[in-house]
């Protein structure tokens, strides 16, 4: 039987919020997830580090998918980059 408490890393992140968006995609699938290193002794880290996602070895496969779902297309940036923020028109 495996070891529940056998935890892999399923993705990084720069911010604790984007990991808890993940981590609230994986458990809407029923897939326990937790985040790793958002916050030190209930006060907010303010050095510099990623947030890890983790999920157990046993549900990988699923949350890797989950992940892959959710990954925005590939060229995204320069898309958001081109568009106009709300408000404001061109050429003004």
């Amino acid at each position: 039987m495996p070891d529940p408490r056998d935890t892999v890393v399923i993705a990084r992140f720069p911010d604790e919020l984007s990991a808890l968006l993940l981590v609230g995609d994986l458990e809407a699938e029923g897939i326990p997830a937790t985040v790793l290193g958002g916050l030190t002794a209930q006060l907010r880290a303010e050095a510099p580090g990623l947030v890890s996602v983790l999920v157990r070895r046993g549900d990988l496969v699923r949350a890797e998918r989950v992940l892959a779902e959710r990954a925005p297309p590939p060229g995204w940036e320069d898309e958001a980059e081109a568009t106009e923020p709300e408000g404001e028109e061109s050429g003004q």
